[in-house]
């Protein structure tokens, strides 16, 4: 399996994860520089040898599109919500896993697919709901939320797609 590298941005925030050979070409070709001194791997070749680090940050200019809102999609929304289902039924919040996503405004009475109106739901829940609305659902039968949807931001959203990060990562993805 490749070792994974922790790329930064020119302001040194989380970029993504990559694989350590582009690591290793970001820094020869002088674009990316350590950012840490743990080395995740030494690559060979026949005339040079470079150690590279387990994080390395780019060099230049910051892009506009890294202040963008982060893409929905149902993926990212149970990312966001831990996988866990956000409704509380009888003041009770759901213990199941969040497998499906729900639309708190149901698409068939013009609610989109945006981070505001999507929660991670357990698939019992979400097929309770059916084509009601939350507000429907609260009113009638009690229903809450553990939280409120927001958007998150970019880089919880890349933080949360890394999983289960390299100890020597943890600094940089608290910053």
């Amino acid at each position: 399996m490749a070792t994974s590298v922790l790329l930064l941005d020119a302001g040194w925030r989380v970029d993504r994860v990559i694989g350590v050979e582009l690591a290793c070409e970001l820094i020869v070709t002088g674009k990316a520089v350590a950012a840490s001194e743990d080395i995740a791997q030494v690559m060979h070749s026949p005339s040079i040898e470079v150690a590279v680090p387990s994080v390395v940050a780019r060099i230049g200019r910051l892009h506009a599109a890294q202040r963008r809102t982060p893409t929905c999609s149902p993926r990212r929304v149970r990312q966001r919500d831990l996988h866990v289902c956000q409704f509380v039924v009888d003041g009770q919040p759901c213990d199941r896993c969040g497998d499906s996503v729900d639309h708190l405004m149901p698409r068939s009475r013009g609610g989109g697919n945006g981070w505001l109106n999507l929660v991670a739901a357990c698939r019992g829940h979400n097929h309770s709901k059916a084509d009601r609305t939350f507000d429907e659902m609260r009113r009638r039968y009690g229903w809450d939320l553990r939280r409120e949807p927001y958007v998150p931001s970019r880089t919880e959203v890349l933080v949360s797609a890394i999983g289960t990060p390299k100890p020597e990562w943890e600094p940089f993805l608290v910053a």
